[in-house]
Order: structure tokens, then sequence, then C-alpha cells
């Protein structure tokens, strides 16, 4: 089998065959896991992301028949490596990862990778393996078992809520020292150093399971960094962002939506600073961005996020406005020594 890794994916105008093949396999697995096309990254996007300078993404490639989506942090947490495997339907995926295994262990001591999470989509049909948070679960599949062989543990396991769109969006009551704003693309120049500040709160005030996270480096400049890589991804994003008393940001939500398919939205991001919360702001923001979404892009049908099975006060929050459980994105997570990398 011929295997190839491919840093450079070419630029959104012009990606390479490799972002090209990844980008067809992608959409033809996600239309027969999940009955849609709705996550997978469009040949443009990964073209985009590959020259992301806060954090890389590459692709391996097997045949162009399967691959690994390789995401390396680079300005924090660069002992951890995220990856996911997309195999083309009719496939038999085993020895497909058997194949593109070895280049991924080899990547992970050459950039000196300890922590590793492999993240899997699930069917809920019958989900029977259960995290290690024991809350959510996935279905236990070939793959799974080829995971756990090698030493993986089902860490956590994010629900996937999907919104039908359009929806009337209730009203709510907000503590009245709040303000919330909303906006699309860039962030005003006065908010970038407060939002700097919530956003690398996100990485570790969110349920990460047993895996430890360093608080991200977010400053100005990288903001201004992800929007232009946004940009070239030709993703359009949308922001609620709740002002304190003195108009600094203590709470936010983005939305993220593919120019190329206006009919599917993201929910990303969520975060109200500890010493505010109990003041209604997390389902104030979503409705608030809810609603700026519909206004934005009324073509918007479906409207999908993602929360860990332990992050109960999020879940209620997507409940009240009508989401439902569709998939799940199991975290399989294995930790290393230097001395014993993959």
């Amino acid at each position: 089998m011929n295997v190839t890794i491919h840093h450079d994916l070419g630029h959104p105008d012009a990606p390479v065959r490799a972002a090209l093949v990844a980008a067809s396999i992608g959409g033809q697995a996600e239309q027969a896991l999940l009955g849609h096309t709705d996550f997978h990254h469009r040949a443009d996007t990964l073209a985009a992301y590959s020259h992301d300078e806060d954090e890389a993404q590459l692709i391996i490639l097997c045949d162009e028949v399967a691959f690994l989506h390789v995401f390396l942090p680079r300005r924090d947490n660069v002992h951890t490596v995220h990856v996911q495997a997309t195999v083309l339907p009719g496939r038999d995926p085993l020895p497909l990862l058997d194949a593109l295994y070895p280049a991924f262990q080899d990547l992970c001591r050459q950039e000196r990778r300890t922590a590793v999470t492999w993240w899997e989509y699930s069917r809920q049909e019958e989900p029977t393996l259960t995290a290690a948070t024991d809350s959510g679960a996935v279905e236990a599949t070939p793959v799974t078992d080829w995971l756990q062989e090698r030493g993986f543990v089902l860490d956590q396991v994010e629900v996937t809520n999907t919104l039908q769109l359009p929806v009337t969006v209730g009203e709510g009551d907000v503590d009245k020292r709040y303000e919330l704003v909303t906006w699309t693309g860039d962030t005003p120049e006065h908010l970038l150093d407060g939002m700097a500040h919530l956003r690398a709160r996100m990485t570790t005030d969110a349920p990460n399971g047993s895996r430890e996270a360093e608080e991200a480096a977010w400053d100005a400049a990288r903001i201004r960094r992800e929007e232009e890589v946004a940009r070239s991804a030709r993703r359009t994003r949308l922001w609620a962002v709740a002002l304190g008393p003195a108009g600094e940001p203590v709470g936010y939500t983005m939305l993220e939506s593919p120019d190329g398919q206006p009919e599917v939205a993201h929910q990303m991001d969520t975060l109200v600073r500890c010493e505010d919360r109990g003041h209604g702001l997390g389902l104030a923001l979503k409705r608030a961005n809810l609603t700026h979404l519909q206004e934005l892009r009324p073509q918007a049908r479906r409207l999908h996020t993602w929360n860990a099975g332990e992050n109960r006060w999020m879940l209620d929050i997507n409940r009240t406005l009508g989401f439902t459980p569709t998939s799940a994105l199991g975290a399989w997570q294995r930790t290393l020594t230097a001395a014993a990398q993959p």
C-alpha cells in the first residue's frame, strides 16, 4: 500500500490532489455513516487550514481510499496530537489503518507528541461502549476494537445534537448588568484583549475528560491570524458576546457556517466566566446568535453542536432550544512517555 504524508495542501483556490481525494473520501464516508455530509472538510478548507500557524493540519493518505487528518498544536499543548481516520465506504478499514498507523507513529516521534486523542464518530443505534467519564457511549465496531488493541481508552464522548431550522427563538431574562452584542467576522478592535482572555479560558474550563490541557496562548495577534485562516477557508463566523458592567467580555458563543454549504451551521465554542455564571447568560447568548444566524443566513436548515456527555448545563440549554441527539464523537486517548511513543 502507498502511504504518503501531505503537509502543504495547496491554496483554497487550487487544492492539491491529496486535499481533493481526502474531501471526496470524507464526504462519502460521512454520508454512509451519518446520512449527511455536514461535517467533513471540503478541499478548499483543508488547503486553508494546512497553513494555520497555530495548529498545523496535515493529511496522511493511503492508496487514495483512506486517510488520517492530523492536528498539531504549535503554540501551546505541544505534547498533544489529535487525529481522525476516514475510510472509503465498502473498504475493510483494518488493513488500511494498519498501513497508515506506522506513518502516524513516526510523525508523533518526530514531533515529540506524547498524548494522542483519536476522534471517531458513532451512530447511536446500539451504543455499548461507555466513556471513562461514565457519560455517553459509542457503538462497538471493528475500528473501536482496533483502537483498544493498541492501548487507546474511550476517555470521553461528545454528544452531537442537531437543531432543524428555521425556528422561533424565545425571549429570556438577562441580568441588567450585562449587555449582549453580536457581530459577523472580525472581532472589534476594542474587544480583542478581552476576547483573547476568554478564548484562553475555553481550553481549561470546558470538560476534557482525563486529558490534561494547559491554558492556550491566546492574544490579539492570534485572534487576527485565526480570523484570516477562517476567511481563507471560506467559513463565516457569527459571534454573540456578553459584556460586563465595565464593558469587558465575560461570555461568548460562536457559530460557523461554510460558505459553500449555507444550509449548514456549526455551533462551536460557548463559554461564560465562572464568576459570571448563574445569570442566564449561556442561554441568552445562544438565543442571540441563533437569531443572528437566521437573519444572516435564512437558507440555513441545520445547526449542529458538540458537547461532552458530562456537560449537563450546556446539554440542558441545547434541549431548551430544541436540539436533539443525532450521533456521538468518541475521544479515544492514549497517553505515552517520551520513550514509549506510539
